[in-house]
């Protein structure tokens, strides 16, 4: 009678001992199985829903880092601002991940020769005259509107030309051009007043200064805030709405404003003996406030991108952020879920070779004299051990399969018991540090949780029959090692 054919008849003879061990499999099967199935819906539902967003990366100074610093009243040496060659690097070492890059040089403009446009019920609290800000573009299909955040819903944007000549060209919000009374072809005149403070508080103009730019392009911005303002700035800016007042153009065009600004003030300070403070070299991304976004081919390139461009970098004063980084933030209850049930399925899986050693260690001392008997007539002891691991595997893959048919269930229990239904989250939002512009998604809990779903699919189904299979042989092997070192004699003593 061959080694299969014991195996078979061993399991329907000992059929408690039989029910014993598939009870014990389908126990641990269970445990192993759920915890398996929520690991992988939690990577699932990451990958769901960065794939509805579009695979943006920004890099932006870190204020709070200088905030700290300040705070703590530690000395924080020169800071190593951006440079356009810090950009051209990132770009060649990582060219293979992008797939367009924009950056926005950022100016203000105040001028009586526009109206802002206020949230219902809100009034600009600055003082002086009403302020604007002009951010830039780089591309023609630009951050904003590769990102989603706004569409252009009349006009054109900008053209390769226009962008690299820097020409006075614009693009405004639809409630801006609304509250003034512009249309697509318009020649929008602005007269920007340069405006300083003497030591005794007075103002003083140092030059007006007036533009002419032809309106290309109206856009209208995605999920503008309602209600009352959460965040306003050290002025009381409305910093949510503020986007409505921002006026787009080429970054050229702003290069040159500033370069201009930069002089007037120059001789003005100069007189004063306080040149020093406006620097002979212009550098459009000092100062922190310029937005860097990365739109990458694919959101499983936001690990390698990083990765290497912050060695390319090197720049302990920027980081990098990602839309997979906005996910772990809100999704904080799934992560956390998602790690302590990775630790209970390794945890899991070496109990169970523990605990099914013993069993059938004890099994396989209850069953000496058959396998003495095996011995004495000459089988080999490799033969008994395949049959022994036969006849668990036979009943450790009907447990596992019986565990398949629960542990969607069990998982789905664990699940609902651990994840709460609502999360907030609590941001600190300081006035002192400047409000820099990203594209990023702002990821709702309660769509990730729409986004969860506990199924059972063909990889986690042959990791768990792999799991089981290997975790029974192991146990088996152990078990059968002390029996098997001994003589027949001495078996059937």
């Amino acid at each position: 009678m061959n080694y299969f054919r014991r195996a078979l008849i061993s399991i329907t003879r000992k059929i408690p001992k039989t029910l014993i061990l598939l009870l014990i499999v389908l126990i641990l099967g269970n445990i192993m199985l759920s915890s398996l199935l929520i690991v992988q819906s939690v990577d699932g539902t990451k990958d769901a829903v960065l794939k509805e967003l579009p695979p943006i990366v920004s890099l932006s100074f870190n204020f709070e880092k200088l905030n700290e610093m300040m705070m703590k009243g530690e000395d924080f040496g020169e800071i190593k601002w951006l440079t356009f060659d810090d950009l051209d690097n990132i770009a060649a070492a990582c060219g293979s991940y992008i797939k367009s890059y924009d950056y926005a040089v950022t100016t203000g403009m105040q001028t009586t020769s526009l109206e802002r446009a206020e949230r219902e019920g809100s009034s600009y609290p600055g003082f002086g005259m009403p302020a604007f800000t002009f951010s830039g573009a780089a591309i023609p299909m630009f951050a904003l509107l590769e990102s989603g955040e706004a569409e252009i819903v009349s006009g054109r944007t900008f053209t390769e030309q226009e962008l690299a000549e820097g020409r006075p060209v614009l693009i405004m919000s639809e409630q801006l051009a609304e509250q003034n009374n512009y249309v697509i072809g318009d020649t929008v005149t602005i007269e920007n007043t340069l405006v300083t403070y003497t030591q005794a508080g007075e103002e003083r103009i140092l030059d007006t200064l007036v533009f002419d730019f032809d309106l290309i392009g109206i856009i209208a911005y995605k999920n503008l805030p309602v209600g009352e303002s959460e965040q306003t700035s050290f002025f009381g800016i409305d910093t949510e709405w503020e986007r409505v007042n921002t006026l787009i153009t080429p970054n050229n065009f702003i290069r040159q404003y500033n370069e201009m600004w930069m002089e007037i003030n120059r001789e003005y300070y100069q007189e004063l003996g306080m040149a020093d403070f406006f620097p002979e070299e212009y550098n459009p991304l000092m100062g922190g406030t310029t937005s860097i976004t990365y739109i990458l081919n694919s959101s499983e390139d936001f690990e390698s991108f990083i990765k290497r461009s912050q060695d390319v970098l090197n720049n302990e004063w920027y980081l990098f952020t990602s839309q997979e980084d906005n996910f772990q933030k809100v999704a904080q209850p799934l992560e956390s879920m998602k790690n302590i049930l990775n630790y209970a399925f390794y945890i899991t899986l070496g109990s169970s070779i523990v605990v099914l050693a013993l069993v059938l260690f004890a099994f396989i001392r209850d069953r000496k004299k058959e396998i003495g008997i095996y011995l004495a007539l000459g089988e080999r002891k490799s033969k008994i051990v395949l049959q022994l691991v036969l006849e668990s595997l036979i009943i450790g893959i009907i447990g596992a399969t019986l565990a398949v048919g629960t542990g969607v269930f069990i998982a789905s229990m664990i699940s609902d018991a651990m994840l709460p239904d609502q999360l907030t989250i609590e941001e600190e939002f300081n006035p002192m540090i400047p409000v820099v512009e990203d594209y990023l998604a702002k990821i709702d809990y309660s769509s990730v949780l729409q986004s969860f779903d506990i199924g059972l699919d063909i990889r986690s189904t042959v990791a768990f029959y792999i799991a089981i299979v290997i975790t029974i042989i192991l146990a088996q092997l152990i078990a059968s090692t002390y029996i098997l070192s001994f003589d027949p004699k001495k078996i059937m003593m």
